[in-house]
């Protein structure tokens, strides 16, 4: 009898144990199951950094629009530069053309009086009057061109320079030397430096 009781309680004793040392065993693995699996922190992570590529994508896009208006704003000023420099040069070419017109009229001004002498000296009777008109309104024509900066070129007994004659004819010329000006046919003229039309002249050989 005594045996038999020795035994239960001992069963007893270590059930109670067995109870005892459960729970601690759960409680040690629970924070481990808790902190030990590397799929319960993933997710967290993943919460975290969404957040911070929503923040990237706004900045982007902010600077996008950033950018578009700094785009416009240049189209803008572009296209008020194409139209200032079309209305810059077509006030420039009315200018001119006004200029051109008003200097053409002057100069035609200029020759109106010479215009009244040569019609004066056709109705004169000829004479030594007659000759002495039309000189003065020669003299005056070269007055007022030579104003306009019409200068004429020299050419009889000139050395023969290509730039400024036109030799038509050339002769074996006694006492001249070789490619000189012995005669000119027809007057040559400058406008500031700028020859309109040559001398036309005979050249010694």
């Amino acid at each position: 009898m005594e045996d038999k009781k020795d035994t239960e309680m001992e069963k007893e004793k270590s059930q109670e144990q067995h109870e005892t040392q459960a729970p601690a065993a759960e409680e040690a693995a629970g924070p481990d199951k808790g902190s030990g699996s590397p799929g319960a922190e993933s997710p967290k992570k993943e919460k975290a950094a969404k957040p911070k590529k929503k923040d990237e994508t706004a900045a982007l896009k902010e600077e996008i629009e950033d950018l578009k208006r700094q785009l416009d704003a240049q189209k803008d000023q572009y296209q008020r530069m194409l139209a200032e420099y079309a209305n810059y040069k077509r006030r420039t070419e009315q200018e001119k053309a006004q200029l051109g017109s008003f200097v053409k009229a002057e100069t035609l001004k200029a020759l109106l009086p010479a215009l009244d002498n040569l019609e004066r000296a056709v109705d004169a009777p000829a004479g030594e009057e007659y000759k002495t008109g039309v000189d003065m309104t020669i003299r005056q024509l070269e007055e007022l061109l030579a104003s306009q900066g019409l200068e004429a070129i020299d050419a009889k007994g000139a050395p023969f320079d290509p730039e400024i004659h036109h030799a038509v004819m050339r002769e074996d010329a006694d006492g001249v030397e070789p490619d000189t000006v012995t005669e000119m046919f027809q007057k040559g003229y400058k406008v500031d430096g700028r020859v309109i039309r040559p001398a036309m002249v005979k050249v010694a050989n």
